[in-house]
């Protein structure tokens, strides 16, 4: 028996480490924008 959460651990290491690097980039963009758009408010 299958469960739904367990074929995360069946893919292959690489993709998961491609999906961590994206969101940490996304996540890493999102933070440079919101502290330009407070310089640029409080400046």
């Amino acid at each position: 028996m299958d469960e739904p959460g367990r074929r995360a651990e069946q893919r292959p290491l690489w993709q998961r480490l491609a999906w961590l690097a994206a969101i940490w980039l996304a996540s890493v963009a999102v933070l440079g924008a919101v502290a330009w758009l407070l310089r640029l408010w409080i400046a």
